[in-house]
């Protein structure tokens, strides 16, 4: 049965055509609930705020199964990347090529986790959505998910920089420099750490705010601070998070030649490095419905 025959059935048995019923859920914090706030009143399962983060990752996968959809539109933004690594497209001009890679990255990127996250907040509030529903809050919502990356990309980038200005004009006013200590590549190592821990801290803390963008429907600066209280409730799982993350950066990318201690250099097959690929750009969109329903849980609990 498809997601928009649900729809017209859900309509038809409450009295209200699909006209006055085309609005995706929304799933803000306890404090910012009119009326009361209780799981109940929500329609949430006491089983949803029961689920670790390894049970949302495979309720995610069993979500896809019912909404073919998602698995549809990952898969055209998957073939329009796979095709933009051949040479099929060079006949294009290299403006028109640079903007479609642009549009396929904003589309993974933006516009699937939205409507992912989407999906996720109907299937946990028991009022499933369609494809229209779907489609709609991504497209009301990407203003804002605009806004809000440029925040979170300009934050990560910035604060771990001026961590960094005070202890380069100590080492500037020191008379013996770290270097004329220790070699070269130990001074630069030290001073990306310095770096990397702020620059993951930030990034961890902001990580759940387009869930509260798209799902709760906040501005950007409000997505920040909602994102940063989940964060806050989620110490003990911060490691298993974290790794998460880091599944979601790297993929199952695979380079293309991998290194052999015999012979040297060895080029992976293209099939493989493709379907390599193409896996992780699918993994990472399970992860985008895993982070879904972690924000679910932390803004109900």
């Amino acid at each position: 049965m498809s997601e928009d025959t649900d729809s017209l059935i859900r309509s038809t048995s409450t009295g209200h055509s699909t006209a006055t019923c085309d609005v995706a859920p929304t799933i803000k914090a306890r404090d910012d609930v009119d009326g009361c706030g209780c799981l109940e009143c929500r329609n949430i399962e006491t089983t949803t705020t029961n689920r670790t983060v390894l049970d949302a990752l495979v309720w995610s996968v069993r979500l896809f199964r019912s909404y073919p959809s998602i698995l549809a539109f990952t898969g055209m933004v998957i073939l329009a990347n796979r095709l933009l690594e051949t040479d099929s497209v060079a006949v294009l001009p290299m403006p028109v090529i640079d903007i479609i890679e642009g549009l396929t990255a904003f589309v993974f990127i933006i516009s699937l986790r939205a409507y992912v996250g989407t999906i996720v907040a109907g299937e946990l509030t028991d009022d499933p959505v369609t494809i229209r529903e779907g489609l709609r809050r991504s497209i009301v919502r990407t203003p804002a998910l605009v806004g809000l990356i440029l925040i979170i990309v300009f934050s990560v980038m910035t604060i771990p920089f001026l961590v960094l200005v005070p202890l380069f004009l100590l080492v500037g006013m020191l008379p013996v420099t770290p270097v004329d200590i220790v070699n070269f590549p130990v001074a630069v190592a030290v001073g990306m750490i310095i770096f990397a821990v702020p620059f993951l801290f930030f990034l961890f803390k902001f990580w759940f705010a387009p869930e509260a963008c798209v799902i709760g429907q906040y501005g950007p600066f409000k997505s920040l601070r909602v994102s940063w209280r989940i964060t806050s409730n989620y110490r003990g799982k911060f490691l298993l998070i974290v790794v998460i993350a880091i599944g979601s950066a790297v993929n199952f990318h695979l380079p293309a030649a991998l290194p052999q201690t015999e012979t040297g250099l060895t080029v992976v097959h293209p099939v493989l490095h493709i379907i390599s690929l193409s896996a992780g750009e699918l993994l990472s969109i399970v992860w985008a419905s895993a982070y879904a329903h972690i924000y679910v849980q932390g803004v109900v609990s």
